[in-house]
């Protein structure tokens, strides 16, 4: 039979369902923003500053749920799979998190934000954010420099001796002292970027030109696009002035949002000076220690705009996040011609392990800030095109250009991590090892333009074909960029058939169907054996663990599968795919019967 399929769809196929709606408070019926909105385990979107949220999905769902900081999560049933449903809700705070904390002091006075100068002044920083952030100026520009880096930390004698590794002992030996307070980091990955941004508040517009990049590279076996896009992920801008900060994919309420006097403690400690300024410098810690919450120091200008000349973050000690030691966040303002603050330098740093004090990884990312510029006008042919636009010449600045650029030069031991992964990657030693892993990890061999694999479906068993031997594979991106085939052949030993696979790609934009966003034109052929109703998404259905099931596993069915299918990304990560399947099917094992 033929079957015609056209499906649309945000990233993934199907039709699905649309939810919008309002949130409010429901003590105070204010609208509620930065709520997190999202599908039972999927996606999610936050609310804007009207409490409007719209959110999607093209699969299933049974549930939609909203939570913040301070207010009871609800969860609310979706009964419907598609269509659109408007679903408007109100929060309830969190009363039993409002009690009375008690902190030590001689005198053991209790802590209030009545008649409290410290409260007083965090209520003025909150009222003048709106002027003190980015979106405060109708229009800005600005030279930002980004390192982000990954280093190994505490590595003992042992691991650094081991035979396996002591080979690479030079890439360890690299060791900074001076980034965690009594610990020992060898950085081995290192990125670096620099970008002009341009930014207009009416109407709304912003655009990142990419001047300069330069990232460690260990060749074809680690996908240093994918480490660079999770770490931006990982690590995202801190703007302080935001309600809710997220740092290491984890949501914190700011200590200075817009309820933050509910949920933080403030104390004045002294007044400083700073650059020639008088800030006061104010502490603040959760109510509850247990609460996701932030704890540290703000420095604030007495110059009646509030802003915020200076702060150190750290993430509450009780606050339990997987595998993360410690975090903190520092960052330094500069004062504009107008008399305003904004950043010119953020530096955040995560330790991670699995113990306290053992080994782990940390990291760090460090942003810089040059040449701001603000209430300037732009002409239309500067946001004129994609958002991030990336300079042909920037992938290949030479040594001089970033001695000369960066905003910082590179410590000591930074400065030698591209030199000692280029000399690592070049060593065959290492080549032998990333090949091992990548053939356990992802299933594969690589032979430079054809990969053979996956190794998991090279023998298997099953009632019906009995013991069954299977070989194949696919070509890469190294043997071209627009042309890609997949084929394997398998023999069933007791049905005594011929199964096979063959499939060809021609990519429309010249882009390896690997890269964003995807173009391309797909034509398969499969003949081979399956079980009705059975429908993986990660694995191969012929995997070697698949062959052991409980119970009676003899209903089987033969395929011939023959799909002609069109895929096509826009920028803006809308995309959809028009396909034509043959199917037909003849029985196997008892369904003959």
């Amino acid at each position: 039979m033929i079957i015609i399929m056209v499906l649309i769809s945000g990233m993934v196929k199907g039709q699905g369902i649309t939810v919008t709606g309002m949130v409010k408070d429901s003590v105070t019926g204010a609208v509620m923003s930065n709520v997190s909105v999202y599908f039972k385990n999927a996606h999610g979107v936050r609310t804007d500053s009207a409490g409007l949220y719209f959110l999607q999905s093209d699969g299933a769902v049974t549930y939609i749920e909203f939570s913040i900081v301070g207010y009871k999560k609800l969860r609310i049933p979706i009964k419907q799979d598609t269509g659109t449903l408007e679903i408007s809700v109100q929060l309830h705070p969190l009363y039993n998190q409002l009690n009375t904390v008690t902190i030590t002091k001689k005198n053991k006075a209790r802590y209030t934000n009545k008649n409290n100068p410290a409260v007083d002044l965090i209520r003025n920083v909150i009222d003048h954010k709106a002027e003190n952030r980015m979106e405060g100026y109708n229009s800005s520009s600005y030279e930002k420099y980004e390192k982000m880096q990954i280093s190994l930390s505490n590595l003992t004698e042992k691991l650094k001796k081991n035979r396996f590794t002591k080979k690479f002992g030079f890439v360890f030996d690299n060791a900074d002292t001076s980034k965690i307070e009594g610990k020992s980091v060898s950085p081995v990955y290192l990125e670096e970027t620099i970008s002009k941004n341009y930014y207009q508040k009416k109407p709304e517009r912003n655009k990142t030109i990419i001047v300069a990049q330069k990232k460690v590279d260990f060749g074809e076996f680690i996908d240093s696009r994918g480490v660079s896009t999770y770490l931006n992920r990982l690590y995202e801008d801190v703007d302080i002035y935001s309600n809710n900060l997220s740092l290491l994919t984890n949501q914190f309420l700011s200590p200075v949002a817009d309820m933050a006097p509910t949920f933080y403690m403030y104390f004045i400690k002294d007044t400083v000076e700073v650059n020639g300024e008088k800030l006061i410098r104010m502490y603040f810690s959760p109510r509850n220690p247990n609460d996701l919450l932030l704890r540290g120091t703000l420095y604030i200008t007495l110059d009646g705009k509030y802003g915020i000349q200076k702060l150190n973050i750290l993430v509450s000690k009780y606050a339990n996040i997987n595998f993360v030691r410690e975090l903190k966040i520092n960052q330094d303002f500069e004062k504009g011609s107008n008399g305003r603050y904004h950043v010119s330098k953020s530096d955040m740093i995560a330790d991670f392990g699995l113990s306290k004090n053992g080994g782990g990884f940390v990291g760090e990312r460090t942003v810089s800030y040059k040449d701001f510029k603000t209430d300037i006008t732009f002409n239309d042919s500067v946001f004129e095109g994609p958002g991030t636009v990336v300079l042909p010449d920037a992938l290949t600045k030479n040594n001089n250009y970033w001695d000369t650029t960066r905003h910082d030069s590179l410590t000591h031991s930074e400065s030698k991590v591209y030199g000692n992964i280029d000399s690592l990657k070049r060593m065959p030693s290492f080549k032998r090892t990333l090949d091992i892993a990548t053939l356990f990890l992802a299933g594969y061999k690589s032979f430079g333009v054809f990969e053979v694999g996956p190794v998991s479906t090279f023998y298997s068993f099953n009632p019906v074909e009995g013991f069954r031997l299977r070989a194949g594979g696919r070509t890469t991106p190294h043997l071209s960029n627009r042309f890609y085939t997949e084929t394997y052949a398998a023999y069933g030993f007791k049905d005594e058939k011929w199964k096979y696979f063959l499939s060809g790609t021609y990519s429309i934009n010249n882009k390896t169907i690997y890269d964003f966003p995807l173009h391309y034109l797909r034509a398969s052929f499969q003949r081979d054996t399956k079980i009705p109703g059975q429908e993986l998404q990660f694995v191969q259905e012929d995997n070697f663990l698949l062959s052991f099931k409980r119970g009676d596993n003899n209903k089987w069915l033969y395929n011939d599968i023959f799909r002609l299918d069109y895929v096509r990304e826009l920028n803006n990560h809308f995309s959809y795919t028009l396909g034509l399947k043959y199917w037909k099917q003849a029985p196997a094992g008892i369904c003959v019967y």
